[in-house]
């Protein structure tokens, strides 16, 4: 065999390995111990929640808080009462209440704000805060 031969061979055996992988599955797999490690759940739809859902939903439960003025983690008592840390801010006390579909929470001395309670299946939106829950 000679030189040629052996790099038309080499040639040969290439293209068939490269054209093996052209036909496999395309995108970014990722997996774990050979199954797939993405979640096989399905998103739930945006749905409102009534005033009985909102309690059950956050009273005794803490939570990580975004807003546009700020963010931290907030703790809801049954009272109507709740507690919070301002990453910026500090600590502060508030309240809220809910009927029907409405939720509204006042942050310390600050106006009311009221909206639609609603459970995005990963996050809640509460007025103009939105809610994940801290799971130990």
């Amino acid at each position: 065999m000679n030189i040629s031969s052996v790099r038309a061979l080499s040639l040969l055996v290439a293209a068939v390995a490269i054209a093996g992988c052209a036909t496999g599955p395309k995108g970014v797999r990722i997996s774990n111990d050979g199954t797939s490690a993405t979640s096989s759940k399905e998103g739930q739809p945006i749905r409102n929640y009534s005033a009985a859902e909102i309690s059950s939903a956050i009273v005794g439960k803490t939570f990580q808080y975004t807003r546009s003025d700020g963010n931290g983690f907030i703790t809801y008592n049954a009272d109507g009462s709740f507690d919070y840390q301002d990453d910026q801010k500090g600590a502060g006390k508030g309240s809220w209440v809910a009927s029907g579909t409405q939720y509204c929470e006042t942050f310390g001395n600050k106006p009311q704000e009221c909206g639609i309670f609603k459970s995005t299946g990963d996050a809640f939106f509460a007025a103009n805060s939105r809610l994940v829950e801290m799971k130990v």
